[in-house]
């Protein structure tokens, strides 16, 4: 229910407010997620996307939330000097999803960081597809400001001095949520219905 409650509030969330963000150990996969975070207080597992940062067990720092429709606000990933496009966060987003399904696929992680490094090109994309999926962006304190406005990522205190990674919480599809909420519905008015007889 935490995680259902924390995915709605995500839909209708705002880059506006930073969030913390604590990685809280290894994965049962090595290098290739989900990966177990600590996001506000609350335990989730997410997938990084940029194999040019690296992070380490207990590690936390601030990040800003951005769904599909604000990516745009985003610019360069902090540690990669690339600024992606809406279609490859969708991109991120649909091969995210599989890793969800398929944890620990070799194949999936590194198309997923093959996304920021140029080289995506093995799993077929379907057209049309819209990610409900979060992208959580490193940032720094509220003082130092980019010029795309957003704080810029200090240097980080990884052993490899990098900017802690990116990473995508997995948010149900809007249809998959009316489902849910139609079940949850039906459900409070089956528990009604019994109380009253």
């Amino acid at each position: 229910m935490k995680r259902l409650l924390l995915g709605l509030l995500l839909l209708v969330g705002s880059s506006a407010y930073a969030d913390s963000l604590t990685f809280t150990g290894g994965t049962a996969n090595g290098e290739y997620g989900p990966y177990s975070m600590n996001l506000n207080g609350n335990s989730v597992q997410m997938i990084c996307f940029s194999d040019q940062n690296w992070i380490y067990a207990g590690e936390y720092w601030t990040v800003q939330a951005f769904n599909i429709n604000q990516v745009g606000q985003i610019g360069d990933i902090p540690g990669t000097n690339v600024q992606l496009t809406q279609a490859q966060y969708n991109e991120l987003g649909y091969l995210a999803d599989q890793l969800f399904a398929n944890p620990g696929s070799s194949v999936l992680q590194q198309e997923i960081w093959g996304v920021l490094n140029g080289t995506f090109t093995a799993i077929t994309f379907p057209s049309g597809y819209q990610t409900s999926d979060i992208f959580y962006i490193p940032v720094s304190g509220p003082n130092s400001q980019s010029s795309s406005g957003l704080p810029t990522c200090c240097s980080g205190t990884t052993p490899a001095n990098t900017p802690p990674q990116p990473f995508i919480l997995h948010v149900p599809e809007p249809s998959s949520l009316v489902l849910l909420g139609a079940g949850l519905f039906g459900l409070i008015a089956l528990s009604l219905k019994k109380a009253a007889s």
